[in-house]
């Protein structure tokens, strides 16, 4: 009974930290992000990004976040009267002033899938990446993979333009 004992405390002691971490795991990942502007200011809060709610020009929500000190936008699409928007679209510009030109930026597009670039009449390279949130929205394991590949094309985006 003694050693019975000692086996299920040790047990307590080993694998309930494990289990704890486990379920923590399960809830971050089956937290939702949708069309609540709000739901995608906590997640960048959460994850260590400051952020703030506004809006674009024509009313629809606007988040700015910033990483590694670098401000960024996060647009809201699909909105209905500037609510219950189904998309949202990663964006960061860089202004070129002429150093970038269009074959540099195919060259990026051909090697991407998710990611595209372009230029603008105003020698503004830009980067953009859409998601479709939809009416369930992403979970937050979901959206930390999208985050990463945006950050991480951020990084080889600027390279490539030897910004």
């Amino acid at each position: 009974m003694f050693i019975r004992s000692i086996l299920v405390t040790m047990l307590v002691i080993f694998v309930g930290p494990a289990l704890a971490q486990s379920q923590k795991t399960a809830l971050t990942a089956a937290k939702v992000i949708a069309s609540d502007p709000q739901s995608f200011v906590d997640y960048f809060e959460e994850s260590g990004y400051p952020a703030r709610l506004t809006e674009d020009s024509v009313g629809d929500p606007l988040v700015e976040y910033r990483v590694d000190g670098e401000k960024l936008s996060l647009f809201f699409y699909d909105c209905t009267d500037n609510a219950d928007c189904q998309a949202v679209q990663f964006y960061s510009g860089y202004r070129t002033e002429g150093s970038v030109d269009l074959e540099l930026l195919n060259a990026w597009n051909s090697d991407r899938r998710f990611i595209r670039a372009y230029l603008t009449e105003d020698d503004v390279a830009r980067i953009e990446m859409d998601i479709a949130t939809s009416i369930d929205g992403l979970t937050h394991r979901d959206f930390d993979a999208l985050v990463e590949l945006w950050t991480d094309s951020i990084v080889l985006f600027e390279d490539h333009i030897n910004w």
